[in-house]
């Protein structure tokens, strides 16, 4: 066993580029290295290679989930594999367990495969076309990339190369910023001026993509491994930060966990693993950015919430709940952190194009549903998101602090004429007729 714990490690090691010192038997591959089911595939073929075993296309087995089980696993396998004599009856054995498949996915990820309900219970698009409301067309999912790499938007927003660089000289870290939002604030502060600390948990190799793509295109970046919700790691990005440049200027909590589904079948897991991230992996990067940025004579932190703070939004319950959190702790923030001349905005983004509508049984209803009850037709773009967030941690904002900026092309205030409107028809339609 302890030679093949060995080899399991090296084996990581290489297919991780992580240090040894973090590789210890009892380290769990997803909560506490980032390892998700994709790159965990990689590892398990890394591993068939290594030991000769075909153990890609096996059952899969969800309590394997540490290095050292992973070793105990192959042990089983390479002990499967010894002669045995020719005169013995073989008898047929249940498969060995894989973990692969019940890695939670990265970020974000369904607790069911139930359709989920577009927001309020609106059923289907068919009262649209009752009321006189043509559906929108029809079209493909707004890529991400369309937006970021073109420059555009439905509404012709302009590119978002900046001349002017107001963040010149100003060390950001963006957290959960491999990709998504959070990548597109890094790219956005770097072009600004700032020298921008990628950070990332689960998307490493996208987060080292980022911090690449920044340097090509003329800015400063470096990309830093860890998680938010795993305090000596925090400990290890604000280190090497410290180390390397100096000091934080600015913070941008934007890393994210929380499960798509019903909210009665969120589980204590579910909720544990949300406010980890969300709530005390934020509150530990404030506390450990604050101690920096006073030397440095002040900053600006900004947190991510989202509209399902403000209201019900089905199947966002453990986003919603958490987000209405991070509200609260930016105003604490705030509060606490105004007087060493550190500024603690947050940024509410409606529903965002991008992956997260992908993750929806019924995605196409979904958005289009969405897109209804915006003001103008449109759901927020990580671009839009990023630019705001851009503005919040410039001097231009110097007089901005404790505040929940709404970035949603209206939704939440149309959403709730709308609950307003159906509630008055209900009472109407429940009322007795009066002749």
């Amino acid at each position: 066993m302890q030679d093949t714990l060995t080899r399991v490690i090296d084996c990581l090691a290489i297919t991780t580029r992580y240090p040894k010192r973090l590789l210890t038997p009892e380290a769990d591959l997803e909560a506490d290295l980032g390892i998700d089911s994709v790159k965990l595939v990689e590892i398990i073929i890394a591993l068939s290679e290594e030991f000769g075993v075909e153990i890609k296309n096996e059952q899969r087995d969800p309590s394997i989930r540490t290095i050292g089980k992973l070793a105990d696993w192959i042990d089983g396998f390479l002990s499967a594999k010894q002669p045995q004599p020719q005169a013995a009856v073989v008898t047929p054995t249940q498969p060995v367990a894989s973990p692969v498949a019940q890695m939670p996915v990265a970020q974000v990820t369904p607790v069911a495969q139930t359709p989920v309900t577009p927001m309020n219970g609106q059923k289907d698009l068919q009262s649209r076309v009752d009321s006189g409301r043509t559906p929108l067309a029809p079209r493909p999912h707004v890529s991400v990339d369309d937006y970021v790499e073109q420059g555009r938007s439905p509404r012709r927003l302009e590119n978002a190369a900046v001349h002017a660089k107001p963040l010149a000289g100003r060390v950001a870290l963006v957290t959960g910023s491999g990709r998504g939002v959070g990548k597109t604030v890094a790219r956005v502060l770097a072009q600004r001026g700032a020298t921008v600390v990628v950070n990332s948990f689960h998307s490493r190799d996208q987060g080292e993509q980022t911090a690449e793509e920044i340097r090509s295109a003329g800015g400063s970046a470096i990309h830093l491994w860890g998680s938010v919700a795993n305090p000596s790691q925090v400990d290890s990005i604000f280190e090497q930060i410290e180390a390397e440049y100096g000091g934080l200027d600015i913070l941008v909590c934007n890393a994210s966990d929380g499960r798509i589904g019903p909210f009665l079948e969120l589980t204590p897991e579910d909720w544990d693993r949300a406010f980890r991230t969300n709530v005390v992996g934020h509150h530990q990067c404030a506390v450990r950015a604050a101690r920096t940025m006073r030397t440095r004579g002040g900053g600006a932190m900004v947190t991510l919430s989202a509209v399902g703070a403000h209201q019900y939004i089905d199947g966002l319950g453990s986003q919603g709940v958490v987000k209405a959190s991070v509200e609260s702790l930016t105003r604490y923030l705030a509060c606490e952190l105004g007087s060493s001349g550190i500024r603690v905005n947050c940024v509410a983004g409606g529903p965002v194009y991008g992956d997260l509508i992908s993750k929806f049984p019924d995605a196409r209803v979904t958005q289009d549903y969405w897109e209804s009850i915006t003001a103008d037709g449109q759901l927020s773009h990580p671009l839009e998101l990023a630019e705001t967030i851009a503005f919040l941690v410039s001097d231009a904002a110097r007089g901005i602090t404790g505040a929940v900026w709404m970035v949603d092309h209206g939704f939440s205030a149309n959403a709730d004429g709308q609950r307003r409107r159906r509630v008055a028809s209900d009472v109407a339609l429940s009322m007795p007729s009066v002749v």
